[in-house]
């Protein structure tokens, strides 16, 4: 009955509209995988993965197979820097750009999630399809391609080869096509540039919190495979003022400019935005501090401390409140930290008396904790929600003369014990430190600030001097 290149395809059809019936049945969650032949032609074995992927929740799903524009010879970022060369240049320092072989500690749990740690004997895993689509996000990028599950087992995927597989592209990681192109047409915010060598249209999601949140909103938990996602950062934007008041992702991760977007064109000046992504600032590898610090003076770290004078009433005996620590997510519209479950930031206050003896010191951790085995369970989470404070007090015995308070704080982008586990000392930065800075209390409880060194750099002041002028970083080699 289905012998032949014909009956392939119309065994393909049966198996598209069988996928559709069995997700309106059971729920994009719960369909079982249908039988998938063995050999498929190309446009076959991307229609069979297209149809897998349109079941599952968006977050699971690359970006749907794209032809390469008219005009163009690739999809690749390269390509488009010919002519996009100054946004060319800020995507090679970008976070996005280094979402790839460049990410060690990705690669790592990659390689976890593929079961490649497991005992020879062990049975199969690989929920490695779930984590691939953020961070090599066109179908186009993809080696292999999932076309269905294992009796709707997520660590028993259905492979097929991918016959539009470009390895070059893979490496750019996310690039200028995951959100610039589909079905073949470039997208911009406006779509109306007559003299382009490719076609072009108006991309309305480019704009928008759509455009962000296919990745950095995914929270999934998977009990039977003991795995969670928990990317939740365009919840908490939604449950803040920046979205009551229509800001927008791009608003704050992509500064607004003027500039003409090509050269070699006779076009004029132009808004647009920079496409540096702005995050933590924390670099990928060691050898990538160098392209990444100009950038700390521009997008700065989301939280401020400050020292303020102690709320309680003043004592004159034993060690008293007479200082408190206010830190604020003063400036990001979700929460500080924010993305992966491990991010963190630790502050820490030490007090000295005027011969440089410590006398007291506290610590404070903002973070979510998590109970990763037997069962996931969030154990308490003290992020905080924009515009949220914490308040640290700070005790000594009394002096009859002013004391040195000494704060910093560092974010980081893991535990220390995973950052051990998997021994990326070396090869992964870790974290870095976003603010230090140094006060002066007196007997009486005055508080004065001495010197502020942060990502807007060093001033006795805690407001900067003056808008950080915007650099040009160099891509490393």
């Amino acid at each position: 009955m289905f012998s032949g290149k014909a009956g392939l395809r119309a065994l393909l059809l049966l198996l598209a509209l069988a996928t559709l019936a069995l997700m309106l049945y059971f729920g994009p969650e719960r369909a079982p995988a249908p039988e998938v032949p063995d050999t498929l032609s190309a446009e076959e074995a991307l229609a069979a993965a297209d149809a897998f992927y349109k079941s599952r929740p968006i977050y699971e799903r690359p970006h749907p197979y794209t032809p390469i524009p008219e005009g163009l010879p690739d999809l690749r970022a390269e390509t488009c820097g010919a002519c996009h060369a100054e946004i060319y240049r800020e995507w090679q320092v970008s976070t996005h750009r280094r979402a790839w072989l460049d990410d060690v500690q990705f690669m790592e749990e990659l390689s976890k999630s593929r079961g490649e740690h497991n005992p020879p004997d062990a049975e199969p895993h690989d929920v490695s399809w779930l984590c691939v689509n953020c961070h090599t996000p066109l179908v186009n990028q993809l080696e292999k391609l999932v076309v269905g599950l294992e009796n709707d087992d997520i660590s028993k995927p259905i492979y097929v080869e991918n016959p539009v597989f470009d390895p070059e592209l893979q490496l750019d990681a996310i690039t200028c096509a995951t959100c610039h192109v589909r079905d073949g047409v470039v997208l911009g915010p406006r779509g109306d540039s007559p003299a382009a060598p490719h076609p072009v249209a108006k991309g309305d999601h480019l704009m928008s919190e759509e455009n962000c949140v296919r990745c950095h909103q995914a929270e999934a938990l998977f009990p039977e495979q003991t795995l969670g996602c928990f990317f939740t950062t365009g919840q908490e934007w939604e449950g803040s003022a920046f979205a009551d008041q229509g800001q927008h992702c791009q608003d704050c991760h992509m500064p607004q400019t003027e500039r003409q977007i090509v050269r070699g064109y006779d076009v004029p000046k132009r808004t647009t935005r920079h496409h540096w992504f702005g995050g933590s600032l924390i670099p990928k590898k060691p050898d990538y501090e160098e392209e990444i610090a100009p950038l700390r003076q521009i997008f700065g770290s989301g939280a401020t401390l400050e020292l303020l004078p102690a709320q309680a009433p003043a004592c004159s005996e034993g060690p008293c409140p007479r200082a408190r620590v206010v830190i604020t997510n003063s400036q990001a519209g979700h929460r500080f930290p924010t993305g992966d479950p491990e991010r963190h930031a630790d502050v820490v206050a030490r007090v000295f008396d005027a011969r440089g003896q410590e006398l007291a010191r506290q610590e404070m951790r903002i973070g979510a904790i998590f109970e990763w085995w037997p069962e996931i369970k969030i154990k308490s989470d003290n992020r905080l929600m924009p515009g949220q404070s914490h308040e640290m007090a700070l005790s000594w015995p009394a002096q009859d003369e002013a004391v040195r308070v000494e704060l910093r704080a560092d974010k980081y982008r893991m535990h220390q014990e995973a950052y051990d586990y998997h021994e990326l000392e070396g090869k992964v930065e870790r974290g870095r430190t976003f603010h230090s800075s140094t006060w002066e209390v007196s007997p009486e409880g005055q508080v004065r600030l001495e010197v502020v060194e942060d990502d807007r750099g060093r001033r006795h002041t805690l407001a900067p001097a003056s808008e950080p002028a915007v650099p040009s970083p160099a891509p490393a080699e």
